[in-house]
């Protein structure tokens, strides 16, 4: 048993310092995208030795890996870092009105709303009481990945909304935030804005969004708003 304990501490001793030599350190600089993002998507990438460090002045990661790990992660922030893709965006506003005694389910002027929408209205007054369809305001604006957008449909209504992330393999683009404001104006001529939706959304591009709300279920009128994304 004496004859094997040498070999065995050698062995041990031997092992670590394998592991150690296959470890390297290579710092990657991210330059359209965010860090935490960066970060969140190599995490799991990284083996049980692997380590991460961020220098957010720099706007750089350093990873100490294996270095089939290290060119697996320098792929992955390639193709992830990329710089902003541009969408164009496309907003409308309509009323609806319960007008069912009046003109038996004809629609009202839609002369002026695009075609997606005016099929989406038609399809609506079959199924709610809503069968009257009028214009309030419709935008369409080329805003970037990343980018805090800010546009009014109408003296009285604008949006606000935040383009986080497009999606160009999935085809889709993600709000982190949608909301629709109604601009309230004071006695002096002071701005307002007072919310009327808010929401998260993820919409897949080229598809048309319509939303509605109503103060409540026996209301004449009811808020419709349309939403549609397309590439630039």
């Amino acid at each position: 048993m004496k004859n094997f304990l040498p070999i065995l501490v050698l062995l041990l001793a031997l092992m670590p310092a394998a592991a150690v030599d296959d470890m390297s350190a290579r710092s990657y600089q991210i330059q359209f995208k965010t860090l935490p993002d960066a970060l969140d998507l190599i995490s799991g990438l990284l083996s049980d030795q692997g380590s991460v460090s961020v220098q957010p002045r720099l706007k750089r990661l350093v990873v100490q890996d294996r270095r089939e790990v290290l060119d697996r992660i320098g792929a992955v922030l390639d193709d992830f870092d990329q710089p902003p893709v541009n969408v164009e965006v496309t907003v409308s506003l309509f009323i609806g009105t319960d007008r069912r005694d009046e003109e038996a389910g004809r629609h009202a002027n839609t002369d002026s709303i695009s075609r997606e929408v005016r099929g989406i209205t038609e399809t609506l007054s079959d199924f709610t009481k809503w069968t009257a369809y009028d214009p309030i305001g419709s935008r369409s604006v080329t805003c970037a990945e990343g980018s805090r957008v800010k546009v009014n449909l109408s003296e009285d209504y604008r949006v606000v909304f935040d383009v986080d992330a497009v999606e160009e393999r999935l085809g889709k683009v993600k709000f982190s935030e949608f909301t629709l404001q109604k601009i309230i104006r004071t006695a002096e001529g002071i701005e307002r804005y007072e919310n009327q939706y808010t929401q998260g959304i993820i919409l897949p591009m080229g598809r048309l969004l319509v939303v509605g709300a109503a103060r409540d279920p026996g209301s004449k009128k009811a808020l419709f708003l349309s939403l549609q994304v397309k590439a630039r």
